[in-house]
């Protein structure tokens, strides 16, 4: 193998062509391959705080979410108990308004009776009086009547 000068003058022109094509092609190619792969990681690092904040921000709502839920709970269960004891003593007043009604009625009906037997015992003798004079047919003389007898029977 031999070696001239064509050789040596081929190798130079490689050697110069290859750092022109370094200092025009291959440098801005790197320089824009190096410009993505920083794009992409900050886009990528970005992205990831992103997915960090919003993951702290829907933790945050869904507690929040969840104190809502157990005040509107609490709420509703001291509402739901408050309402009761209303119920309850509107319930118990009615029952004694009830029974007090029951009572004055109860005391109104005795008394009534009471009254009643009163005015029977008063007419009794005068109706027994003419019950005997249309079955037996005279005057029976009202001292035959034992007033006493009678009372004793009604009372």
């Amino acid at each position: 193998m031999e070696f001239d000068a064509t050789f040596l003058i081929a190798v130079i022109s490689f050697v110069v062509f290859v750092l022109i094509m370094n200092k025009i092609f291959y440098a801005p190619i790197l320089k824009i391959m190096q410009e993505r792969q920083n794009f992409v990681a900050d886009n990528f690092d970005y992205a990831r705080k992103t997915k960090e904040e919003t993951a702290k921000h829907l933790k945050y709502h869904d507690e929040e979410l969840e104190k809502s839920r157990t005040e509107a709970r609490l709420e509703v269960a001291q509402k739901s108990q408050q309402l009761k004891q209303e119920r309850s003593k509107v319930i118990s007043e009615y029952k004694a308004e009830l029974f007090d009604n029951i009572s004055k009625e109860k005391e109104s009906l005795r008394n009534s009776a009471i009254e009643a037997k009163e005015t029977l015992k008063d007419s009794v003798v005068d109706i027994a009086k003419g019950i005997s004079e249309k079955l037996l047919g005279s005057d029976i003389n009202p001292e035959w009547i034992n007033k006493s007898q009678i009372k004793e029977e009604q009372g």
